[in-house]
């Protein structure tokens, strides 16, 4: 429900309010009918505003939220050539491979195979 609907629910409720008070006031037993009439309205009328108001804020609500966040390096980024270990062979990602989440290298000229280590970025 909106907040205008439920502002002149909220608004009629009080109203009925305090029209039935005054009818009450007034005594007599149709006066006393009305009045009480006129509370219990109102009072469903809160209570209408109350119970629409919980169900909403229960409701999960959707947010989109967009970042302009651009990536970068600290420096230039330079392409390097992988070179063996051992014999100093040039490698190509080919020989490059995964096991148990680490990057191992297999060297096609010597041979030789190591787990690839990256130096820290600071």
């Amino acid at each position: 429900m909106n907040k205008i609907l439920s502002g002149v629910l909220i608004f009629v409720a009080i109203f009925l309010i305090l029209l039935g008070g005054i009818f009450i006031i007034a005594w007599g037993t149709i006066n006393l009918i009305t009045g009480a009439i006129m509370l219990v309205m109102a009072g469903a009328l809160l209570f209408f505003v109350y119970r629409s108001d919980k169900i909403e804020a229960a409701q999960p609500k959707l947010i989109n939220q967009t970042f302009n966040v651009q990536m970068s390096g600290s420096g230039t980024l330079e392409q390097k050539q992988m070179t063996c270990r051992s014999c100093g062979a040039p490698l190509s990602d080919k020989d490059l491979s995964i096991v148990k989440g680490g990057i191992v290298v297999k060297c096609p000229y010597c041979g030789s195979v190591y787990a690839m280590e990256e130096a820290p970025k600071w």
